[in-house]
């Protein structure tokens, strides 16, 4: 009982670590199907927490699972308005393919997540202006998305890039990259999309009936967006058209789905129109605007601020060089280690093969050796056979043959057929222990000269010699053979052997 304990004791604790890892997993897959099959984001923030931790802590296992596991919690933590801990949780996002953000993990795969962290590190930075550092966030994420094929992704990310471009006024780069969206994709979103980033270019520039004329197009694909209506209330209110200008205001204060920055450049235009508003409604919508400005805007701005320069100090700051020469350092005792136990495997192996060779041949010797004796026992059965059908022939030819042979002499008998026969005669009556007339029986049916009634005359039997055949071939063991064959056998037979 106590060796089974032993035995269980680890198995039991090593399922009780790993419990915390395969909920983390768990969480991190809910939250991947959530958003690819409804749209939404995984919304426990303790369970995104806890995976977020546990998943750190076996980043270089779980590499995948450890950069979505900072995607969603840094979703969560910007829905949350803490934008510096989102920040740093994408920052070890993009950490998640590499160790010590030096070597690269050739087991991470999942680029698709990896693209979309730098895409929200992106929009973090365009949100306060800072459009350099953006546009490189959306670059990153486009190449991430060009390693999965997913071309839809890579062209609303280039949109993305061309609009960080419209922003900083740079016409002639804004509609080159435009251009190249329009002559590689057909997706009827994306190519939308970039009359919208057209507007905004024209808007900067101050050609607000080219914004307006833009917006139109894009609302002529279907695509609206409140964007759409911002650009064209901020284009007539420089064009003076106020009325016009007042109506999409109005529309994007009252859009349930307009962020607050949106409604808050929507309610400047609102409370400085001179027509149709009376002072009372002017106050009631400054005030509003007032409010957003200190409950949304400003807290948003200071946080993202903090989160961009959090970017900028990871962007500035390189990897310590002596974290690097320490995993250099690791990383060759690693392979010296792992060379030489390859070396000594090899050499054992080499060892076990040549040996496996060794035998083989030596197996391949042998065999050829036995076929060999096989071969020679073969040929010299064939030869003593053929020698006694030879003497057979011989004998028969005799015209005295009982006078000849000494027949009525049984020593000088058997000395005869032992000299022709291989010793026939003593091995009849040593190892089979037959009598002296059977083995004068044995000898006569292997010269095959008599018929059975002579056989009966020269041996006295009467005429029961098939009775007297029958008994001897039971005492020699014979089956399956006639009886001058087994005699045949016998006679080849080494001298030593005890028959069958």
């Amino acid at each position: 009982m106590s060796h089974r304990i032993f035995i269980l004791l680890p198995l039991i604790c090593m399922l009780i670590a790993c419990q915390p890892l395969r909920e983390s997993q768990r969480t991190v897959a809910v939250a991947d199907s959530l958003r690819m099959n409804e749209g939404k984001l995984y919304d426990d923030s303790l369970a995104l927490a806890e995976a977020y931790s546990t998943l750190g802590r076996c980043r270089l296992v779980y590499p995948d699972d450890y950069a979505r596991a900072c995607y969603y919690y840094g979703r969560m933590l910007r829905q949350h308005n803490n934008q510096v801990a989102a920040m740093q949780a994408f920052i070890s996002g993009t950490h998640a393919p590499y160790v010590q953000r030096v070597v690269p993990l050739l087991w991470f795969s999942d680029y698709h997540i990896l693209g979309r962290i730098y895409s929200n590190m992106g929009t973090m930075c365009h949100l306060i202006d800072e459009f350099e550092l953006s546009y490189d966030m959306y670059e990153y994420a486009s190449l991430e998305m060009l390693k999965m094929d997913d071309s839809i992704s890579y062209y609303y990310l280039l949109n993305d890039m061309a609009l960080d471009l419209a922003e900083q006024n740079l016409h002639n780069e804004t509609l080159l990259l435009l251009k190249q969206i329009e002559n590689n994709c057909t997706n009827a979103n994306v190519l939308a999309k970039t009359w919208e980033t057209k507007a905004i270019l024209y808007k900067n520039l101050a050609l607000y009936d080219s914004a307006i004329y833009s917006v139109k197009q894009l609302y002529s694909k279907g695509y609206y967006a409140t964007t759409g209506y911002v650009i064209e209330a901020q284009s007539f209110w420089h064009l003076q058209q106020y009325d016009s200008a007042l109506y999409y205001a109005k529309y994007v204060i009252d859009c349930p789905y307009a962020s607050e920055q949106d409604r808050y450049h929507m309610l400047y235009i609102a409370c400085n129109h001179d027509t149709t508003i009376d002072t009372k409604t002017v106050q009631e919508l400054a005030a509003r605007r007032a409010d957003i400005n200190y409950e949304y805007i400003e807290p948003l701005l200071l946080q993202n601020s903090a989160a961009v320069e959090l970017l900028r100090h990871h962007i500035d700051e390189q990897p310590s060089p002596k974290n690097i020469i320490l995993f250099i350092i690791i990383l060759s005792l690693v392979g010296i280690v792992v060379g030489l136990t390859i070396a000594s495997f090899r050499k054992k192996i080499t060892g076990l093969f040549n040996k496996h060779q060794q035998l083989k041949k030596e197996n391949e010797n042998i065999r050829r050796s036995s076929d060999n004796i096989k071969q020679q026992n073969a040929a010299r059965e064939q030869q003593i056979v053929q020698n006694i059908e030879n003497t057979c022939v011989i004998i028969r030819q005799y015209k005295n043959w009982d006078e000849e042979l000494h027949w009525r002499d049984y020593h000088a008998l058997c000395i005869f057929i032992n000299q022709h026969f291989y010793l026939l005669a003593d091995k009849l009556k040593l190892i089979h222990h037959l009598e002296e007339k059977e083995v004068r029986l044995s000898i006569l049916v292997l010269l095959d000269m008599f018929n059975n009634d002579t056989i009966a005359k020269i041996l006295h039997y009467g005429k029961g010699i098939r009775t007297y055949k029958s008994r001897l071939n039971a005492k020699l063991g014979n089956t399956g053979k006639d009886l001058r064959s087994k005699l045949i056998q016998i006679a080849v037979s080494p001298s030593q052997s005890s028959g069958d």
